[in-house]
């Protein structure tokens, strides 16, 4: 109900805008706002990538480090009245290869690609890719950027997949009609959210695995909004937590596009990383406060042996973890329930998956 009333709004808004932009050409006016390509952080192998962006009017969102809850506010606003470009091609080179995509009536672009020239291997994670545009409806334009592509190296063992809502930052998800979830959402900057204790050193320590060094991918699914992308990712440098693709959900796309057996964004992220890299093992680290623990048990039975642990966060509300506690037992299913971090990090070392003294050398309690 909510999804389709979203979807009506904007559609309503879009068409109005329209109108608007059409009554201006024939009145001689020529738009002259800038335009922007948001780009996000990518993944996938030396032979095919999953590359997605955003082509928008510019919105002028460039403050790093707001501790105003105002100037956050006005921010956060601004990131939720997007104003997004249709029917753009938007030019995308990554190594010896070259692609073009169309942004949908939202905005978006995917580039879901099987690469010609393979990327050339090296010791790094992350590749760079270069986009441009020259032209969107009615004006010619000269935009360019980049996008980073991560691309495990070869020695990575181990992927780590993680929901963000109050598993990594503090959202308050179980809040009495999600009051707290709006106040932080819309009143805060990524300087003023807060993080977990031990997560930064955990997953650190998790990204190191034995390899000595950061190599093993992580990347982060959340079913918050697009719209949110560069406050999060602004979020994991301000909390040192590892640098990682971060797949958020488009909330206009309507039911009747979803594939037939469409299991939701988070099952459907995980499970095309899964499928992205059949050599790795996963960590998949989530909270109670919502379906988390129960994707991750389904992502495990539809791949066997392909999840090496599964942790999720108590967020202390009784009734869910209760409820989750005998879902366990009953189940039988390896799934660590945790209070802190530092209890997840004991267990992954037990369980070889990192080094505990990597874990005390990133911690600093």
């Amino acid at each position: 109900m909510k999804r389709a009333l979203f979807r009506t709004l904007r559609l309503i808004r879009r068409a109005f805008s329209e109108l608007w932009q059409s009554a201006k050409l024939l009145l001689g006016f020529r738009p002259r706002w800038p335009v922007v390509i948001a780009t996000y952080r990518g993944y996938g192998r030396p032979d095919w990538i999953s590359l997605r962006g955003r082509v928008l009017k510019d919105r002028r969102i460039l403050a790093r480090n707001i501790n105003s809850r105002w100037r956050a506010l006005i921010h956060n606003y601004r990131r939720f009245n997007s104003r997004e470009i249709p029917d753009v091609q938007v030019n995308v080179q990554i190594g010896a290869n070259t692609f073009h995509a169309v942004t949908d009536e939202e905005g978006y672009f995917l580039i879901g690609q099987a690469l010609p020239a393979p990327l050339p291997v090296h010791d790094g994670q992350w590749q760079a890719a270069n986009l441009s545009i020259g032209a969107i409806p009615g004006r010619h334009v000269d935009v360019q950027a980049k996008a980073a592509v991560l691309v495990p190296p070869p020695d990575a063992s181990l992927g780590i997949i993680s929901d963000i809502d109050d598993t990594v930052l503090k959202t308050d998800v179980t809040s009495i009609l999600k009051l707290k979830v709006i106040y932080h959402t819309m009143m805060k900057s990524a300087a003023l959210r807060q993080s977990f204790g031990a997560a930064p050193a955990f997953y650190q320590a998790l990204q190191w695995g034995k390899a000595g060094r950061p190599v093993n991918p992580v990347f982060y699914v959340s079913n918050s909004p697009w719209n949110l992308y560069d406050l999060l990712e602004e979020f994991l440098v301000v909390n040192n937590l590892p640098a990682g693709p971060i797949l958020l959900r488009d909330f206009g796309i309507p039911y009747q596009d979803r594939p037939a057996g469409f299991k939701g964004h988070k099952h459907a992220s995980i499970s095309q990383i899964f499928w992205t890299y059949p050599a790795l093992r996963f960590v998949l680290i989530g909270d109670s406060g919502e379906k988390d623990p129960y994707i991750y048990r389904s992502i495990a039975e539809e791949f066997p042996g392909r999840v090496a642990a599964i942790y999720i966060r108590d967020v202390r509300a009784r009734r869910r973890t209760r409820r989750l506690a005998r879902y366990i037992r009953e189940t039988s299913a390896d799934i660590k329930l945790v209070q802190n971090y530092t209890q997840a990090a004991k267990d992954a070392a037990f369980r070889g998956l990192m080094q505990w003294d990597v874990f005390e050398q990133f911690h600093h309690p």
